[in-house]
């Protein structure tokens, strides 16, 4: 949620973090279907596999879009994306991931989004999201749909990320799985607050920083409140086979923004 209107001119040009990340979005029936090439710059450079954090980024477009469809002219937000990696997908395939609504009411709306390689009918991977109406009056908006639809065809020819997410996160590492990084223009959603898949990326990136780790093939956020002043800190603690994380907005008093749930 956001103190403050969207700029118009910053919902036009598409500007945020999901738009760099290379998916073209079209609506098919009452489903939202996205395509995207997996290149090195979306991988975990080590394992040269798809980031956790980048299908939920992918799975809150299509499913954060049509969740607003049904709350118009409300918009939604999210409330909490859970991504299962049942094959990890490697850099040079393309993928095809499917958005659509499982069920909606006045309040909550309940997503699923399934992820496909080229070649290949069975899920690789699946995310469901719970998504929440704004209670805020001056929470509104036009059809998200329209506008991710159209944004993917003027930027298709240029559709892939040119350099590492990371770059564009640009987070700094405070110490063993402590990661921060400021609230920058790359980062923000149409109500100029963190996208919440920079937020899934910078917990992953502590929990990839701590001693041992290794690539995560569930990730769980739960978001309580937006990053709005930033930097953001995101500060994990191994418990087993999962790594919890926290992550707060430091120039908010400290406050509690998501908790984040991995396990390889």
């Amino acid at each position: 949620m956001s103190e403050s209107e969207p700029q118009h001119g910053e919902r036009e040009r598409g500007i945020g973090f999901t738009s760099e990340l290379g998916l073209n979005m079209e609506l098919a029936g009452d489903t939202l279907v996205g395509h995207a090439e997996v290149v090195p710059q979306l991988c975990i450079p080590e394992a040269g596999v798809l980031r956790p954090s980048v299908l939920l980024a992918w799975a809150d477009s299509l499913c954060g879009s049509l969740a607003t469809e049904q709350t118009l002219p409300q918009v939604c937000m999210t409330v909490d994306l859970n991504v299962r990696v049942i094959h990890p997908i490697p850099a040079g395939v393309n993928v095809r991931g499917t958005g659509r609504i499982l069920k909606t009411g006045r309040v909550l709306t309940f997503t699923e989004a399934t992820f496909t390689v080229d070649g290949s009918d069975e899920p690789a991977v699946f995310v469901l999201g719970t998504f929440v109406a704004s209670p805020r009056p001056g929470d509104v908006a036009d059809s998200f749909v329209t506008q991710v639809t159209r944004g993917s065809k003027e930027r298709r020819r240029n559709a892939t990320p040119l350099v590492p997410i990371t770059e564009i996160l640009a987070a700094r590492e405070i110490g063993p799985g402590v990661m921060e990084a400021d609230r920058n223009p790359r980062l923000l959603n149409w109500v100029d607050t963190i996208q919440g898949g920079a937020v899934a990326l910078i917990a992953e990136e502590a929990a990839l920083s701590l001693p041992g780790a290794s690539v995560p093939t569930e990730l769980e956020v739960r978001y309580l409140r937006t990053v709005r002043i930033g930097p953001m800190r995101a500060t994990a603690h191994a418990v087993g086979s999962f790594t919890r994380v926290e992550v707060v907005d430091v120039g908010n008093d400290d406050r509690l923004a998501a908790i984040a749930v991995l396990r390889s």
